[in-house]
């Protein structure tokens, strides 16, 4: 494991490397200014960043290819994995706060009666918390829980909060407090989270043959929605998704990490040693801690217990946020959570692998405003280099400059970069192309093939837009701004048009504004920034047109972004499935 990290972090580096000083030697040929100076840092930074995500990629494709699991996890035998195997008891949380009562409760039933078809009920309580602050929400809930424990199946158990301090980190650790000493583990899932009977019984197997193990984390599939922006997010989840689990998991071992809900987590290490504090200053670096979860997978670990993350559980499922606009509205809460991860960095007593996490949380939003400054002093770059005059001076004497061209290695070392960013989507359809039952839940060989390409172009023109997001929000956040603790949007109502140019009128701006200055000022190299400044011209069609769940089901007629959730019909997806679809009639045959 820690041989296979040094040859990873080798790779990384050695690939940064190779890039930078690539760059160094055509910018040193006629002397390097400040200006170039600092392009060469910028790259440098983001060759990391690119390098570390391609090298995943390609332990995970590697992995994939060979079969290859977290050996430091030991595996129960088939034949132990029964409901009467294990003697542990296990809590199902579902904390909410104002999320659609009926949503919430079709999932919490689908999830109870996989649980019940497998002969389990007895080893499962359901435990929904309620952090709502709404009446209307509040009156759901309660009739939500008592149509459930009238059917049979799981226990389940309703409890409301009136201090809603800690967030969804307090909510749990209220439920520790107060109820953990019954149970063994507990399982924390979202309001969206769906996971079947087999992987909740397999999970607890885990954890009984695991001893050091205090969080295992299942990766959860995309699935369940409609629109084609989600539709488009299932497929690259369902594609991508894998070879990044696998080099993930293949890479850190018991060092893993925690993402917030579809996991099973041993109780008592939890109560002992995830006690979150709060960090200095004020919102919104400091105080309360949004993005508990990597902070409790480093807690466990620095008290010398493993955090793993396991990859061959297929049972574990979520939605994707149903438009371009509830995406970024995600975003933005993500964004505050993981930049407050810097001032834990260099907190003292973790692991160099959870610091990693931190880091790589960081950098997730740090490397959008990185990307707009090298985009933009790369053009200040190509501006300066177009208005030097061929003349230069030796001594005092003026002699005739032939100026180098540089656009062939320019060229070259973009298309070197271009290639570690979409190697990998290659790799995970190299790997699907090999397997009859990966082609098959795909749409086939050519429904998977243009899905791909598809899916390629899309993350073309969308890469633009959330970095343009990505860096005012941790511009905002930098000056002080605050999030809030906002409502999740679980419905696919299709976002109307003024709404969609009020979030991306800016974007277009910026673009339009930018291209204009780009075809005066050097008019001949415009079309190096066309591919940056189309996401962001056409950011409102774009954003307008994906969030339609008939887009999306078009999409899907002609074979396009199919998922293996489709062609499989898995039971609890469609059972969730087919109820809001019932409730939607019932409304629609009641109104007037």
């Amino acid at each position: 494991m820690k041989s296979l990290r040094w040859i990873y972090r080798c790779l990384v580096l050695a690939t940064a490397a190779v890039i930078s000083l690539r760059l160094w030697e055509i910018l040193r040929v006629d002397g390097i200014t400040p200006l170039e100076y600092l392009y060469l840092a910028l790259v440098a930074v983001l060759a990391w960043w690119i390098s570390a995500s391609f090298w995943l990629a390609a332990f995970g494709a590697y992995a994939q290819w060979r079969g290859l699991v977290d050996a430091s996890l030991k595996r129960p035998q088939d034949r132990t994995v029964s409901p009467t195997f294990s003697h542990s008891r296990t809590a199902l949380l579902f904390p909410v706060r104002n999320e659609e009562p009926l949503r919430l409760f079709a999932g919490i039933d689908a999830v109870r009666d996989s649980v019940h078809q497998r002969g389990a009920s007895d080893k499962f309580d359901i435990f929904v918390l309620s952090d709502s602050n709404s009446r209307d929400h509040l009156t759901g809930e309660a009739e939500g829980c008592r149509a459930l424990s009238e059917g049979a199946g799981c226990e389940v158990y309703y409890r409301y909060r009136r201090e809603n301090g800690g967030r969804k980190s307090g909510n749990i650790a209220e439920f520790c407090r107060n109820w953990g000493a019954h149970y063994d583990y507990m399982i924390v899932l979202d309001a969206d989270s769906l996971m079947t009977g087999e992987t909740l019984v397999r999970l607890v197997a885990l954890m009984d043959v695991n001893l050091h193990a205090a969080l295992i984390q299942a990766v959860p599939r995309l699935a369940g929605r409609d629109t084609l922006f989600a539709r488009i997010q299932q497929f690259a989840s369902s594609v991508y998704g894998p070879i990044n689990a696998a080099g993930l998991s293949l890479l850190h071992g018991p060092d893993g990490n925690y993402w917030g809900h579809n996991a099973i987590i041993r109780i008592r290490p939890f109560m002992r040693h995830c006690g979150l504090p709060k960090l200095p200053g004020p919102a919104p670096l400091g105080g309360e801690i949004m993005s508990h979860d990597f902070v409790e997978a480093a807690l466990l670990r620095k008290a010398g217990w493993n955090v793993h993350l396991v990859t061959d559980l297929d049972g574990s499922f979520e939605e994707p946020p149903p438009t371009l606009v509830d995406y970024q509205a995600r975003d933005r809460r993500w964004c505050q959570g993981n930049l407050q991860h810097v001032q834990l960095l260099a907190a003292q007593g973790f692991r160099f692998e959870s610091r990693g996490h931190f880091a790589t949380g960081v950098m997730s939003y740090l490397c959008s405003p990185l990307w707009l400054a090298m985009l933009v002093v790369s053009a200040a770059v190509i501006f300066r280099q177009n208005h030097v005059e061929p003349v230069t001076y030796l001594d005092r004497h003026p002699i005739l400059a032939w100026q180098v061209s540089q656009s062939t290695d320019i060229a070259l070392l973009i298309s070197a970069m271009l290639v570690l960013l979409f190697l990998p989507k290659l790799f995970a359809l190299a790997l699907l192309l090999r397997s009859p039952e990966g082609r098959r839940s795909h749409g086939g060989v050519w429904g998977l093939t243009l899905s791909v390409l598809s899916e390629s172009l899309f993350s073309v023109l969308l890469a633009p837009i959330m970095m343009l997001s990505q860096t005012a929000y941790v511009v905002k956040i930098a000056l002080g701004e605050v999030g809030g603790w906002g409502v999740q949007v679980r419905n696919e109502i299709r976002t109307s048009l003024a709404a969609v140019a009020r979030a991306f009128r800016v974007h277009t701006l910026v673009a339009a504004i930018a291209g204009c200055a780009l075809a005066i000022a050097m008019p001949t190299s415009i079309w190096w920034f066309i591919p940056v400044l189309a996401g962001p011209l056409l950011s409102i069609p774009i954003a307008f047109v994906t969030s339609s769940s008939s887009a999306g089901r078009y999409a899907l007629l002609f074979g396009l972004f199919v998922t293996p959730a489709e062609v499989e019909c898995v039971p609890i997806v469609s059972r969730v499935r087919q109820a809001l679809g019932s409730a939607v009639n019932t409304e629609r045959r009641a109104g007037p």
